[in-house]
């Protein structure tokens, strides 16, 4: 009897390991090797998961995507903002007086990403890995500041502090460019390699940091400030998106059809045109095929 007891708790201890141990083992081959986090930057790779927008990326020479000039931006140059503004560069560098950026812009969308750069880690505060950002952050300062040839024979060592006279970075030790006689490397990517190294202005709606720029004739500068009331995308990107990339657009137009007037003649001949109105409706719908998916 004794015996047979102890064969049945072996047996309930098999049974329970069956259904147990498998759990504990990991579900995945490789899970437990970890991306490097240490380095400058990381080693994550965000095409991982979003290979659907490398894979657009990768399809065209166009803007933030290798055309002439340029480099293939990195997804953090968009999606972990970084310092742009004037003053980030060494206090006693004469090269940071020109304005690069709205910097009412830069206190809203200037987050604390996780980061393990360094001795310390950073768990990150607004945003873990990514976040959306304005494309305005980028394109609303106004400088043409020029480099004499450009990019192509020229060193990045004069912007940013150093240590020791080893290090360079840029935009806040955001970028790390080694040595002054080394090749510039990534800051082309956004400068291009023409003499003019300023980000291009997006200017023409009283959006950027040019107090030239009025937009006071712009055709488009209610649906620029319109997008940047509505709240589904950040700032104006509703409206930069819409014009500048091959998304599809469908638009409801609702437009006046009549225009009223009142013309009144004097004894002498003369005509006084009053009481100009616009009057009647008519709608149209119009829809323009998203280019990258052939769909609408």
């Amino acid at each position: 009897m004794r015996l047979s007891q102890i064969e049945l708790l072996m047996l309930a201890v098999i049974a329970i390991g069956i259904f147990a141990l498998p759990s504990t083992a990991a579900l995945f081959s490789g899970q437990h090797s970890w991306y490097n986090l240490s380095t400058g930057g990381n080693d994550i790779p965000c095409e991982k998961c979003h290979g659907d927008i490398a894979a657009e990326m990768n399809s065209l020479v166009s803007a933030h995507s290798g055309e002439t000039g340029y480099g293939r931006f990195e997804c953090d140059y968009c999606h972990r903002t970084f310092k742009v503004e004037q003053g980030d560069t060494d206090s006693s560098d004469s090269r940071d007086y020109y304005p690069d950026i709205n910097l009412s812009l830069e206190t809203q969308y200037l987050y604390n990403y996780a980061s393990g750069d360094g001795t310390e880690a950073e768990p990150g505060k607004e945003a873990h890995a990514a976040s959306a950002v304005a494309c305005m952050y980028c394109h609303s300062g106004h400088s043409n500041y020029s480099h004499g040839s450009g990019f192509t024979n020229k060193y990045c060592s004069c912007h940013g502090p150093d240590d020791g006279g080893d290090s360079y970075y840029y935009h806040g030790d955001r970028f790390y460019t080694g040595k002054s006689d080394d090749d510039p490397g990534e800051c082309i990517k956004c400068h291009g390699t023409g003499p003019t190294i300023s980000i291009p202005p997006a200017g023409g709606f009283n959006l950027t940091t040019d107090p030239a720029d009025t937009g006071s004739r712009a055709a488009h500068k209610k649906f620029v400030h319109d997008a940047i009331a509505n709240s589904r995308m950040e700032d104006a990107n509703e409206a930069c998106i819409g014009c500048h990339t091959g998304i599809g657009v469908n638009i409801t137009w609702t437009k006046n059809t009549v225009l009223d007037f009142d013309a009144t003649e004097n004894e002498t001949g003369s005509w006084t045109i009053t009481n100009f109105q616009a009057t009647g409706s008519n709608t149209t719908n119009s829809s323009y095929m998203n280019n990258w998916t052939g769909s609408y």
